[in-house]
């Protein structure tokens, strides 16, 4: 039985929005990002960057991108214009789903949690037995 990582989840998922590189991510394996946003028409959706080499994608609604997270990369929020309706700015909203491959999950060396245990703590299944010798 391993105790639970001592690290948060804003910790162990780092820094996104500013420019950055996703260094856990498995160099084998690509990101997915998929823009889902409910923004007025009049809005600037904001953008999505990958700096080298150069791209960039407006994130029009449903909009999906598949990049190398070891790329550096960021984004921009979407933008209001001066006189944006008040109602349509609290109700816009964006949410950016990713789907990532860790490192340490396709080389087969994470541990998985498989249950609560009783004293308040996990149950991790180690990288040993998911493996057939």
């Amino acid at each position: 039985m391993h105790d639970a990582p001592e690290e948060t989840l804003a910790e162990s998922l780092g820094e996104f929005g500013g420019e950055h590189r996703d260094t856990k991510d498995s160099p084998a394996h690509y990101t997915n990002m998929i823009s889902i946003s409910r923004i007025p028409k009049e809005y600037d959706p904001g953008r999505f960057f990958i700096l080298y080499p150069g791209v960039f994608v407006t994130l029009t609604d449903f909009i999906s991108i598949c990049f190398s997270g070891l790329r550096r990369h960021c984004g921009t929020p979407p933008y209001a214009p001066a006189n944006a309706d008040l109602v349509a700015f609290q109700s816009a909203a964006r949410v950016a789903v990713i789907h990532y491959s860790p490192v340490g999950q396709m080389e087969g060396d994470q541990r998985y949690a498989l249950a609560s245990l009783p004293n308040q703590s996990i149950f991790f299944i180690p990288p040993e037995m998911t493996f057939a010798a």
